[in-house]
């Protein structure tokens, strides 16, 4: 859909033409990035109990149908909101002009991509995620959306901190690597175990050694537990000042890379099916 914009990951906002679209409610809005969040479809009912859960009955069917014409009157056209056996989901048009489509798009072209293309379809991934889902918004559906976003987010982050630690590009690595781990500290201890490698290279055994502290009282504070003996022993290396990069002394080289960026082949997310369109 030529001249709308639809941003909804740090800044919110939708444009037509560069103009801000005029809902007449907000509600209308809050339908456009539920069903953003939701791109297979969901019913009636779902969307209902979504956004006017404390509304329930005839009332808030009323509810729907008015936020259902507004959004349709907004966007220009009735087809901007498809409704099909029962479900009801943004057309193509409309999702192709969203941030989070244009985040799994990044990611889907990395995936098949070599060399270059590929690091540069990860860096615009990376630049797309400019925040949070909706991080105005509370509501459970949002929430749920916001985690699976990050998640997206933190993995392109972390691929791209791997390549460039087969080029020997330490200080990007980690720099990427821990934009990883503080957008989510919980994606694996192997992760923090890479980034007292890498921190060892370019900042010496002391930046490694109060990495792996820092880690052990989160670990302690958080879930209560403690790091796991490959850890230990990593960190025991580090004090003793042995190297334990297996990688070699940084240098230049170019960025080449043959890697996927999911172990099926495609692209896991709820744009699967539309991304075979890109």
């Amino acid at each position: 859909m030529a001249g709308l914009t639809l941003r909804s990951l740090g800044h919110v906002e939708v444009l037509w033409d560069s103009l801000p679209v005029k809902w007449g409610a907000e509600s209308a809005r809050n339908l456009v990035f539920f069903l953003l969040a939701r791109p297979a479809g969901p019913t009636r009912d779902e969307i209902i109990d979504a956004l006017w859960q404390e509304d329930a009955g005839e009332r808030s069917g009323n509810r729907f149908r008015v936020a259902l014409h507004r959004v349709r009157a907004a966007l220009g056209s009735p087809e901007s909101v498809v409704e099909e056996s029962g479900t009801y989901h943004l057309s193509d048009e409309v999702l192709r002009a969203s941030d989070v489509f244009q985040l799994y798009a990044s990611l889907d072209r990395a995936q098949h991509a070599q060399g270059d293309a590929r690091f540069f379809a990860l860096n615009r991934a990376i630049e797309t995620y400019t925040g949070d889902f909706l991080p105005h918004l509370r509501a459970e559906w949002a929430e749920a959306a916001r985690e699976e976003y990050r998640a997206v987010y933190t993995r392109a982050c972390i691929e791209r901190s791997l390549l460039h630690c087969e080029h020997l590009h330490c200080d990007l690595a980690v720099r990427d690597m821990v934009t990883a781990l503080r957008a989510d500290p919980y994606i694996g201890e192997n992760h923090h175990q890479k980034l007292m490698t890498c921190l060892s290279v370019i900042e010496g055994k002391y930046a490694a050694t109060e990495h792996y502290r820092r880690f052990v009282r989160f670990l302690h504070a958080e879930v209560g537990d403690t790091p796991m003996p490959e850890t230990v022993a990593l960190a025991e290396q580090v004090k003793a000042g042995e190297p334990i990069c297996q990688r070699g002394q940084r240098a230049d080289a170019p960025l080449t890379h043959n890697c996927p960026l999911t172990s099926d082949g495609r692209c896991a997310g709820p744009f699967a099916d539309l991304l075979t369109l890109v």
